[in-house]
């Protein structure tokens, strides 16, 4: 019985949605505060964040992500990296100008080699 309690508690986290981080950026009222996860890749290291985009190059906007929290200088270009974070806004004055960015809640987890 204990065995299966913690199964089905354990399955709302596999079921976890991973947003593309264009589709939190263009809809930003409906995750800020959340804690969401969302793929991407590095686009620009700056001081204390990094920036990640759905496209592993290209010109950099408004709709990119910053990215703060533990593991924030741990990406690599040219690799497609799982984050799990809090959407916020403010607190952060990036490069992008966007208000918002995510404050990684675990260090990102890289998808491909």
């Amino acid at each position: 019985m204990a065995l299966a309690a913690t199964l089905a508690l354990a399955a709302p986290a596999l079921a976890e949605t991973v947003h593309t981080i264009g589709h939190v950026t263009w809809h930003p009222a409906g995750y800020v505060n959340h804690v969401v996860s969302m793929k991407g890749y590095l686009l620009k290291v700056e001081k204390g964040y990094v920036i990640l985009s759905d496209e592993a190059g290209g010109d950099i906007s408004v709709h990119d992500l910053p990215v703060t929290g533990p593991g924030w200088d741990s990406f690599l270009p040219g690799k497609l990296y799982l984050i799990h974070g809090r959407f916020v806004k403010g607190g952060l004055a990036a490069s992008n100008h966007d208000p918002y960015h995510l404050v990684l809640t675990e260090a990102p987890k890289l998808l491909s080699h």
